[in-house]
């Protein structure tokens, strides 16, 4: 779990009460996931989110404490001191109101009414009723006028009077909020309004006894008011009506409540209060969830009428600046004119693969970051996503999605992604979509996860900048927005090599320098590997021009040709093929180790390619060195997190074409480079994710349909970057991948071939996960048939397809069927299996939820406790499947009403896994939630809040 930073909080929501906390948490527009940190001597535990554009944290008192307002100065000085940028709190809660139906001045005040704390006359807006001294001559005198110390912060008043100013339509600010929460549930019900029948106001009769006043009911469209003057506040709860009403005569108070004068002695705060009795012998807790839903609806609208502070910039570049950037002055000012002149939603970058459309990107997302463009004055947050693929894409906005901590389901950060850049939090903002040059990744593919054309998010502060080499990709997604690079001009293409070369005076030879940017047809990327060239071997541009000239040219038709089928383009491919020609020739006379590195990037995506995941090359320094050459000749370049490497992606294409001219036995072959792949990818445990996850792209990149089909060794990869892709949520992919594995075992091996029948076990089980159960129950089905009848009903890969097969069931609602396959598999497990072997364990396991799912509770505990009872014997208490199967027993504990052994056992596995699993873990994240569902069910709701919070 992340941590918050509490820096970034300004405003503290005060709610001492378990049930004004959570009509405040409801009133969130959205929740921040993650906790603050905390060491000791912090006592409170904060919840924190977005309100009308604002960071706001909810602070509340621990479950148990007494509260008034000793416990309110409390909390009070550790918001102030915890929240370092602290600007103002609302107090905002229950209180009781204080009518008077006669008089010059009547209030009638009832019960869901609102009450704000506003000074009247020479009264203060919060009166401290019970701090003061007794006199001889004029009886109680309140210490300093019952003023308190601190008062409300200037901006809060303003906002409170606002909303006064429209009074009497003041209730139509607050009400839609309220209507947002009403139906929403708390610990006992919802926050309805329980009628204006059950709200009883009692005074003294002629002879002083208690009896009901008479008043008409409101009607429904003034059903609520607001009202505004001296609220009092003391320690004691208020149960006497003689008592409230001589304060409420002497002071002119409208409520009573017994936290705000502790807290504004710490911090100015707002106090608005919902009224939830009239402080007599009569008081219930009826009318509290309502009247702290009303409260909190305007504590929201205060907020509305505050402007948000601009939100912080977030940037995510990973790449370092180009500060040789040179030339394109024309095409940035273009771009600039349209993104942040005209406020053109979406631009594209339109050209030919090298012609420098992801450095005139890098170079504007550097500008806007740093304000460097003109036009932008507000600070905006730049993100840049990878779209070569859907693989590369998915990773990139994985990564996004946890730096800015959204809230998110790991299968689908896309949808993530977009719906926060739609939102007003996200601020003003620059996505750069990079290299998005497949027609797929834009629209997606029949059977696949969807493609980017539903994900570009809207927002009138959002600007999307996209690169791409297909015109119509940039129709389909800017429109007629789009900017095309063409070859650069001669003196651009002159500033460029000024810029790159090292040995400036070169370029003082015009009529060399005129003839080389020629011959590579002012194309920036050949420039750039010519420049590359020339400084690593301290080449003067005449001999660089002789090597050119030298150059075999039926190699240049050759790739010339092969390059223009992959760009649609012409002309200036045999530039780029004749400096590459020159400088892959120097590195292979150069470094035997740097060609093999080379000959293995051509087998995988050629971004983002971890430095770990290379094949060995020698020491770590005979390594480091060869990568340092490739990166001097412009092959291979650094991301700014110094761990991966980056190839252009027409020097990926370069490099295959000239590999497969090659015939060299040091180069790796496709077998060699999927040999080193098989050794060095994890298995699919959550545990390795980081690094499978690094890994993917570039295996998924390999298993084409072609070679699958070709090398078993790559199947068997490929089922494990299955697992993988499952075991992440991308089920879609999963399937994706099981399908053809499973397509080609069936053309290539026998019905009965145990490869055949794993890869359709496994498709059966993506499918599942996937939530295609026909498809799931087909595939099983089929599978345990062939199994019954060439493996002995003790196989256990029979066994272990009979398992899936019912699990597959069970989710398909069949859990009859299920329960008839799983005591069948565990009745042959007794008689096979010792008492402690996992796989009988597991069924067992699966059977005791079938038990539970089918209403047979007892069965279903007395399962699970034997299986607990036997992993407790066997497997350390960290064992992940004993976890397992407590955190069921737990779940059927409390479906059996036993529910405080139900948090017995799932405190347990919530301590284990605490120690042992990581914060985002699936399963920690599952028994958090099941011990916060025990706790509600018990009544332990503010302990179940913190649990919910957390997962």
């Amino acid at each position: 779990m992340v941590d918050l930073d509490p820096t970034k909080y300004a405003i503290a929501w005060i709610a001492p009460l378990e049930i004004e906390a959570r009509a405040a948490a409801c009133m969130l527009d959205r929740k921040h996931v993650g906790r603050f940190p905390m060491q000791r001597g912090d006592d409170y535990v904060y919840m924190a989110g977005e309100m009308c554009g604002h960071n706001v944290v909810i602070a509340t008192l621990p479950a148990g404490q007494e509260y008034g307002n000793g416990a309110a100065a409390a909390l009070a000085s550790q918001v102030k001191k915890f929240f370092p940028n602290f600007w103002f709190g609302l107090l905002v809660g229950v209180a009781a109101g204080l009518p008077r139906l006669t008089g010059r001045s009547p209030r009638d005040i009832r019960l869901g009414d609102v009450l704000v704390a506003l000074p009247e006359g020479d009264s203060a807006g919060l009166i401290a009723y019970d701090l003061g001294k007794e006199t001889s001559s004029d009886g109680f005198q309140l210490l300093r006028g019952g003023h308190v110390l601190a008062v409300t912060e200037t901006v809060v008043r303003a906002a409170i009077g606002s909303i006064k100013a429209q009074a009497p339509d003041d209730t139509d600010l607050i009400l839609p909020y309220y209507n947002e929460i009403k139906n929403k549930q708390h610990s006992s019900g919802t926050f309805a309004d329980p009628g204006q029948d059950t709200d009883r106001f009692y005074g003294d009769d002629e002879s002083g006894r208690p009896t009901i006043q008479a008043r008409e009911p409101r009607p429904n469209e003034q059903r609520t008011r607001i009202w505004y003057g001296p609220i009092g506040s003391g320690d004691k709860l208020m149960k006497n009506a003689l008592k409230r009403n001589e304060l409420r005569d002497r002071y002119n108070m409208i409520g009573l409540e017994m936290e705000a004068a502790g807290t504004m002695n710490r911090i100015p705060v707002g106090v608005i209060r919902g009224v939830c009795d009239y402080g007599d012998e009569h008081k219930n807790k009826e009318w509290q969830p309502y009247a702290a839903a009303m409260a909190a609806a305007y504590g929201k609208a205060v907020l509305a009428q505050i402007g948000p502070s601009r939100p912080i910039s977030v940037h995510y570049i990973p790449f370092t600046r180009n500060h040789k950037f040179a030339g394109r002055r024309q095409e940035l000012d273009q771009l600039e004119r349209m993104l942040f002149r005209e406020n053109r939603e979406r631009v594209a970058v339109v050209g030919l693969g090298g012609m420098g459309k992801t450095q005139i990107a890098l170079e504007l997302a550097y500008r806007v970051r740093n304000i460097e463009v003109e036009d932008v004055k507000e600070r905006h947050s730049v993100f840049w996503v990878q779209a070569q693929s859907m693989a590369a894409f998915h990773k990139t906005a994985g990564e996004l999605v946890q730096q800015l901590r959204i809230p998110c389901n790991d299968d689908d950060p896309k949808e993530a992604l977009r719906e926060y850049l739609a939102s007003d939090a996200a601020g003003y903002w620059l996505l750069v979509v990079d290299s998005i040059d497949d027609v797929v990744v834009l629209d997606g593919a029949p059977d696949q996860s969807p493609g980017l054309s539903k994900f570009f998010p809207r927002s009138r502060k959002g600007r999307i900048l996209l690169t791409t080499r297909q015109t119509s990709i940039a129709v389909d997604v800017a429109s007629s927005d789009m900017v095309e690079l063409s070859s650069m001009k001669f003196d651009e293409a002159y500033l460029l090599m000024e810029t790159l070369l090292v040995n400036k005076s070169q370029i003082r030879d015009i009529e060399s320098t005129k003839e080389l940017v020629e011959k590579l047809t002012y194309f920036p990327l050949a420039l750039a590997q010519a420049a590359a060239y020339m400084n690593t071997n301290r080449l003067p541009i005449i001999r660089y021009l002789k090597l050119c000239q030298s150059v075999d040219q039926t190699m240049v038709n050759l790739f010339t040709k092969q390059l223009r089928d992959e760009t649609h383009h012409s002309g200036m491919q045999g530039a780029v093929a004749t400096t590459w020609i020159v400088s892959f020739e120097a590195v292979r006379k150069t470094d035997a180790n740097a060609v093999r590195l080379l000959s293995f990037i051509q087998w995988i995506e050629s971004k983002a390619i971890p430095v770990r995941m290379l094949p060995p090359a020698g020491s770590q320094i005979e390594l480091d060195e060869s990568i340092g050459l490739l990166c001097g000749y412009g092959f291979l370049s650094w991301r700014e997190d110094g761990e991966t490497l980056d190839m252009h992606s027409l020097v990926h294409l370069v490099s295959q074409l000239w590999l497969d001219q090659e015939a060299d036995d040091s180069l790796t072959t496709e077998e060699m480079a999927i040999e080193h792949l098989g050794k060095i990818f994890p298995s699919s445990e959550w545990e390795n994710r980081p690094v499978w996850r690094q890994m993917l792209p570039h295996v998924l990149f390999l298993s084409t349909d072609v070679r699958l089909r070709r090398n078993k060794r790559l199947q068997s990869l490929g089922h494990r970057a299955g697992l993988c892709l499952r075991v992440d949520g991308r089920t879609i992919e999963a399937v994706r991948v099981f399908e053809l594995i499973a397509a080609i075992r069936k053309e290539t091996l026998a019905e009965t071939h145990p490869d055949r029948l794993a890869a359709q076990y496994q498709l059966a089980t993506a499918y599942w996960a996937n939530g295609q159960v026909k498809e799931a129950i087909e595939v099983s089905e089929h599978v345990v048939a062939i199994q019954k009848e060439t493996l002995a009903e003790t196989h256990p890969d029979r066994l272990a397809s009979q398992h899936q097969l019912a699990i597959t069931y069970q989710a398909n609602g069949q859990v009859k069927e299920a329960i008839e396959v799983l005591e069948y598999v565990v009745a042959i497990q007794k008689e096979t299996l010792p008492e402690t072997h996992t796989s009988r364990l597991a069924s067992q396991h699966i059977l005791a939820m079938a038990y539970q799912a089918n209403g047979q509770v007892k069965e279903a505990i007395k399962v699970s406790e034997h299986v607990v009872a036997i992993q407790k014997e066997t497997l350390a208490e960290t064992h992940t499947s004993r976890l397992a199967s407590q955190h069921q027993l737990a779940i059927t504990y409390q479906a059996n009403g036993q529910v405080k052994e139900a948090i017995e056992v799932s405190e347990h596995v919530v301590a284990i896994q605490k120690e042992t699993l990581a914060e985002t873990h699936p399963d920690r994240l599952a028994s958090q939630h099941q011990l916060a569902t025990a706790y509600q069910a018990n009544g332990q709701v503010k302990e179940a809040i913190e649990h919910r919070s957390i997962c």
